[in-house]
């Protein structure tokens, strides 16, 4: 059952398990901002992708308190609503932008005073701050993200303990949230819709195959609010927002023994998923594995109304409040 990536780890639904689906399509777990399947390096993807995956995203992030967001037109980003309001400015983080931190102020004023709006029947919510991004994400309108390379940025934690199933290895539980912003790679590999929460990408955590990309990840608590973007004719754009991943687990279906855990699992047979309150149901162990996913807020379904709030002005104008935002970062490097 996929959880929040907040602080709590709250359980909100509960899933069947999805053997069919690892035959369909295969993927990643965490990177501290996203567990990595192939190293447990917590310095690892800390810095701006390069290569083809150079200019993917991570340049339009930003810490909003504890958390990340998105920005999306000169004077907004998105994150998500679970993480709770998280103060009076998103900073520019210097490894986001390549230069040093640049703060802006939330404009507390905005929607009657609430300073962001709510998008309905989702976790999205839009943020207006009082200055101007010198730049910000296109967004992915598509709709066809399944099969779509994808970078995803977060700041959870790296990944903890071995999880093992009669003696074999099936993934890792999930380390405790550091703060430290990574990014790691994997691909859509389902979408699916929840009643008050509306469409989400899917994103499998695979240790092999055709689907197991090079550096392969999944989230983790703390990864919450950071962007998923795919490849769109060589322009990455924003598909989707951290919001959460498949969990609990237990090697038991025993209440109150606190013996449940999160974890990154490229295999979930033979345990229990669930939390003591809503059940637990048991994953056969299978010789197909059946991994684990995590959830992002799909940005196509509702790109009408994200661009209805976060406006984006004519080119004339968002020129003249792009050179004042360059010139500004050129001033506090100086």
């Amino acid at each position: 059952m996929p959880r929040v990536l907040g602080p709590l780890f709250s359980t909100l639904f509960s899933f069947a398990p999805r053997v069919g689906a690892a035959a369909i399509l295969l993927m990643p777990g965490t990177v501290s901002a996203v567990l990595f399947y192939d190293t447990d390096n917590a310095a690892f993807n800390t810095t701006a992708p390069a290569g083809g995956y150079a200019d993917s995203g991570w340049q339009y992030e930003g810490y909003y308190g504890g958390f990340l967001g998105t920005m999306i037109a000169p004077q907004y980003f998105i994150t998500v609503q679970h993480v709770g309001p998280q103060g009076g400015t998103f900073v520019h983080a210097g490894i986001f932008n390549g230069g040093t931190d640049v703060t802006y102020t939330i404009d507390m004023s905005a929607n009657g005073g609430a300073g962001y709006w709510d998008i309905a029947g989702t976790d999205l919510r839009i943020v207006k701050i009082n200055e101007a991004f010198p730049y910000y994400a296109p967004l992915y309108t598509g709709g066809g993200e399944v099969g779509m390379s994808l970078v995803t940025v977060g700041r959870g934690g790296p990944r903890g303990a071995e999880v093992l199933v009669s003696g074999n290895l099936h993934g890792w539980e999930h380390g405790l949230a550091d703060g430290i912003a990574r990014w790691g790679t994997n691909i859509v590999s389902d979408t699916t819709t929840i009643g008050g929460l509306g469409d989400l990408l899917v994103v499998e955590f695979d240790d092999s195959g055709p689907f197991h990309t090079i550096y392969e990840a999944t989230l983790s608590s703390g990864d919450s609010g950071g962007g998923v973007f795919v490849n769109d004719g060589g322009i990455w754009k924003l598909a989707g927002v951290n919001y959460s991943v498949d969990g609990l687990f237990d090697t038991n279906n025993v209440t109150g023994d606190g013996s449940e855990f999160g974890a990154g699992l490229f295999d979930r047979g033979g345990l229990y998923q669930g939390s003591d309150a809503q059940g637990w149901n048991f994953i056969p162990n299978l010789p197909l594995d059946n991994p684990s996913s995590f959830y992002a807020t799909r940005i196509s379904a509702h790109a009408a109304t994200i661009q209805s709030i976060a406006v984006v002005p004519e080119p004339d104008t968002l020129l003249l409040a792009a050179v004042a935002g360059l010139g500004a970062l050129t001033r506090r490097r100086r």
